[in-house]
């Protein structure tokens, strides 16, 4: 099954059918929770508390092995290593993150 990254919803098992948009924009800054409050707990707990910028946007994804059914709409964001890491670089990292971790910054 091919997802175009620019594309906003998801056609397989489970896709989202309602007409929800994404509560962020590409290029738009954001930050990473820095507590689960029952959200995807995959969430690495090294961005917990940063700030990086949406870079793409995705659909919804379905995970039938947790049970939990859809999740939330999924982004690409792209956090500076510096940030990250404390250590001056211009290096990026790009993590892919459900919609439920983030905040607008």
């Amino acid at each position: 099954m091919s997802i175009d990254a620019k594309d906003t919803t998801w056609s397989g098992p489970g896709a989202r059918t309602e007409d929800i948009e994404h509560r962020f924009k590409e290029g738009e800054r954001v930050r990473v929770r820095l507590s689960s409050t029952g959200a995807n707990p995959r969430t690495p707990t090294y961005l917990r508390g940063k700030t990086g910028v949406i870079a793409e946007l995705h659909g919804a994804t379905y995970a039938p092995h947790d049970h939990r059914g859809v999740y939330p709409y999924l982004y690409t964001v792209a956090f500076d290593v510096s940030e990250v890491s404390g250590k001056s670089t211009k290096d990026k990292i790009l993590v892919d993150l459900t919609e439920e971790w983030l905040e607008p910054v």
